[in-house]
């Protein structure tokens, strides 16, 4: 009943349909018999657009997988039956692609063998996929710049805590001021002057030597290398002599380059980080690898525990920091992560205290921190008020000063080296750190590379790009005491050290290691 009270009724419009389907195929027929055979036509019709991909555009029939008209295409891309780009190439002087109008010859014809060709249209895939592609990098670029503000907001409430202790000590008469800070009677100029040059690497482009590590008891320096053969491509620690410069030997050790290294003095042992993924510890005496440990980020930064020398610890690439026991390698005792800063470990220090609590250093690309140990070897982590981003951190265990490299940016323009000391705040389990000086270096700080150092008398060692020179700093009067020049303005790693025959700087750059001795005069 519905449908009888659907029906609608259409006009008769069936006879002029047809009557003007058939006036066209007339005419095309007509068309085709006056025109001649030579000069095809090709056919651009977009009433077409269903058929598109399906038919040759020139005669507009269906393409066949083999026989005259099976499917071909030119160089362009374009797609047609065979015999109708023949036939289309030989009526045209100018050879030319009927759709793009590109030049074309017989020989750029190519047959597509397929059975069913079928071209999915992914437009819309491919335009979202671009979308997604550029949203993900937005969101990087966009946690990135909230990690950098975490981490400035919390070094900033650390500052304004600190004032507030201090406007709070000067309000009730103030405290006597600490040993430390206080001046004696200025040091004379330091004359420095070269005692060895050590060649370490003759290729080309040799930055990836960028540590070393001293040690005095042993009489041995260890230098991280590339190998200088071909036999072992990878990289390895060569070992010197101290008392004459002489090398001993060279150990093959890692795959990639050596980013940091830590001699453990009183085991004769060296343990070295790569970008391989991997960390190793090697005896001194005979260079023979005993430990191997395979991680998931590549570490940057590596540290022996002095309060428990079988104890080491780790800082990797992605902000992780993992401490490890020498007798169970299989999996870390404890591991640290920062919220909110992902950002590399670019230095580890640890401090042995006399009391019962531990201390270790940790220096992040955009933070430093201090990690307390408990007697329950519990950790409570301790933001110390300083200025990133950093490039390295040092200890002195006689002054109990800590050293820390900061590059410049948006807000300073030129670098820090800055010497502090650790504290205890009003908050008994609160951690903070009080500036002694800022030692001013250069506006620019091209390398992430370790270019300060404490060196014997009170002295602080730092590169000043711009001076193009390694600057000596007196810690007792914050003056400059001394100078010396760096070759090609390059210093990847700097230490101090005193011997028998005396006191040295010592650094290293792209190709060689220079040792100059000082006196006072």
């Amino acid at each position: 009943m519905m449908e009888d009270d659907m029906e609608i009724e259409i006009p008769e419009v069936e006879n002029d349909i047809n009557d003007t389907a058939n006036n066209q195929l007339e005419k095309e027929d007509h068309s085709e018999k006056t025109s001649p055979r030579s000069s095809p036509s090709v056919h651009n019709n977009d009433d077409d657009d269903d058929d598109d991909g399906g038919t040759c555009p020139v005669c507009l029939e269906a393409w066949t997988n083999c026989g005259a008209h099976r499917i071909c295409s030119l160089k362009c891309g374009h797609l047609f039956g065979h015999k109708c780009i023949l036939r289309w190439l030989d009526s045209q002087s100018k050879k030319l692609v009927p759709l793009c109008k590109k030049s074309v010859k017989r020989s750029d014809i190519r047959c597509i063998y397929a059975k069913k060709l079928i071209a999915v249209d992914n437009m819309e895939l491919e335009n979202m996929r671009m979308q997604l592609e550029q949203a993900v990098m937005q969101k990087n670029a966009a946690l990135q710049s909230v990690s950098k503000y975490i981490s400035r907001e919390q070094v900033l409430k650390a500052e304004i805590e600190q004032l507030k202790k201090k406007i709070q000590e000067l309000s009730l008469g103030g405290k006597q001021s600490d040993l430390r800070l206080t001046l004696q009677s200025p040091v004379n100029r330091i004359r420095l002057y070269l005692e060895k040059n050590i060649e370490v690497c003759n290729k080309v482009n040799c930055r990836d030597c960028r540590v070393f590590d001293i040690s005095v008891p042993q009489d041995v320096i260890l230098i991280a290398a590339r190998s200088s053969t071909d036999l072992f491509g990878g990289f390895g620690l060569k070992k010197l002599s101290l008392a004459n410069y002489k090398p001993i030997k060279y150990a093959p050790l890692h795959a990639q380059p050596i980013r940091d290294m830590c001699i453990n003095s009183v085991e004769d042992k060296i343990l070295t980080v790569s970008s391989d993924k991997k960390f190793k510890i090697t005896e001194i005496q005979n260079m023979q690898t005993t430990s191997t440990v395979n991680l998931d980020s590549a570490p940057w930064a590596c540290s022996w525990n002095p309060s428990n020398l079988d104890e080491l610890t780790i800082g990797t690439q992605n902000g992780t920091i993992n401490i490890y026991d020498i007798r169970r390698l299989q999996e870390p005792v404890s591991t640290f992560i920062v919220p909110g800063d992902f950002s590399p470990v670019v230095s580890l220090v640890g401090i042995k205290e006399t009391s019962k609590s531990d201390i270790l250093l940790v220096a992040k690309l955009n933070s430093v921190w201090a990690f307390e140990r408990h007697s329950d070897n519990a950790y409570s982590r301790h933001l110390l008020p300083l200025e990133g981003p950093f490039l390295s951190l040092r200890y002195n265990q006689d002054l109990k000063q800590i050293l820390v490299s900061s590059r410049p940016n948006s807000q300073i323009a030129f670098a820090r080296h800055t010497v502090c000391y650790l504290e205890k705040t009003t908050d008994p389990d609160k951690i903070s750190c009080n500036v002694v000086y800022n030692f001013k270096g250069g506006s620019t700080a091209k390398l992430l590379a370790k270019t300060s150092c404490f060196l014997p008398d009170n002295i602080v060692a730092a590169h000043h790009e711009t001076r193009k020179s390694i600057l000596l700093y007196s810690i007792n009067t914050g003056e400059e005491v001394g100078s010396c020049p760096t070759h090609d303005n390059l210093v990847l790693d700097l230490k101090g050290l005193a011997t028998p025959s005396g006191k040295f700087l010592t650094y290293l750059n792209e190709k060689r290691m220079e040792f100059f001795k000082f006196n006072a005069s």
